[in-house]
């Protein structure tokens, strides 16, 4: 059931992401916020779990009252995309490309904050590529990789654990800081499994070699740090280049930005693969 819900979820995503607006779910969460006021408890350090775990928790119970499998196998397809994005990456890349072609600055310059914001590893591994694979996690991977685990509840927890962080106003409240331990948490295992589809889909052998040199140099970093450190330099180190290699220059950044989005396709059919695989085993256990 996963399987086809996870391909009608990502249609359906496909179809619809031009229309799908970030700023509607930022006006959501103010008015969840203006509804229920409760400021001691939205400050909380308590807020966020309590928050993730309870939608989780209703998302299940919800699938466990739906009496026949199309109607389980529906649910799980409209959860997991609304779930999803909130646009394609894709979309914002071809966006980035058009304003390049068309000289014009500014919006350069916004969708460029736009696919930069999010979680970062530490300065040393931030880049444009690097950001655009960890967008790849978070809008597309992360959750997907939820859903094939939990089911409908773990795309709900993790959409939850990784929007969070962002949607918080006050930077130094304990809130705050427990939605970004949360979101670290539910992220640590998936970002490594998408750095590993990044890589199958690449230049295996180079974002070995990437993902053992992080693993000596980085040592003492931040945990948290370190897992977007991770996917960002073993992706960036996949990418597989015609020219044999080398350095991305101003030059090639569409070809660059080109490529992330055959791998990201790429990668994206290895993990269908693997979620048909487990159908297979299911079915015949």
């Amino acid at each position: 059931m996963n399987l086809l819900a996870m391909l009608v979820a990502l249609g359906a995503e496909r179809l619809l992401s031009p229309y799908r607006d970030a700023a509607a779910q930022r006006r959501l969460w103010a008015a969840l916020r203006q509804r229920l006021a409760l400021p001691a408890f939205w400050h909380s350090a308590i807020m966020p779990p309590l928050l993730v775990l309870g939608a989780a928790a209703l998302a299940l119970l919800l699938e466990r009252q739906l009496p026949a499998e199309p109607l389980r196998l529906l649910y799980a397809g409209i959860v997991l995309f609304l779930c999803l994005g909130p646009r394609d990456l894709a979309d914002d890349v071809q966006r980035l490309r058009a304003a390049r072609a068309a000289g014009n600055s500014g919006e350069v310059a916004r969708l460029t904050r736009l696919l930069q914001m999010g979680p970062e590893p530490d300065a040393d591994h931030r880049s444009l590529l690097g950001a655009l694979f960890i967008q790849s996690h978070e809008r597309l991977f992360g959750t997907l990789w939820w859903f094939i685990a939990c089911g409908p509840a773990g795309a709900v927890a993790y959409r939850l654990a990784s929007r969070l962080p962002f949607g918080l106003d006050d930077a130094a409240t304990p809130a705050t800081r427990s939605a970004a331990l949360q979101h670290a948490l539910f992220a640590w295992l998936p970002a490594r499994l998408t750095a590993l589809l990044f890589a199958l889909a690449g230049s295996m052998d180079d974002s070995m070699w990437a993902w053992r040199r992080l693993r000596h140099e980085d040592g003492a970093a931040d945990w948290r740090q370190h897992t977007w450190a991770v996917l960002s330099e073993v992706a960036n180190a996949a990418l597989d280049w015609e020219d044999g290699g080398g350095p991305v220059l101003a030059s090639s950044l569409d070809a660059a930005l080109s490529e992330v989005l055959r791998m990201q396709t790429r990668a994206l059919l290895i993990l269908l693969a693997f979620a048909a695989l487990l159908a297979m085993g299911a079915w015949i256990a």
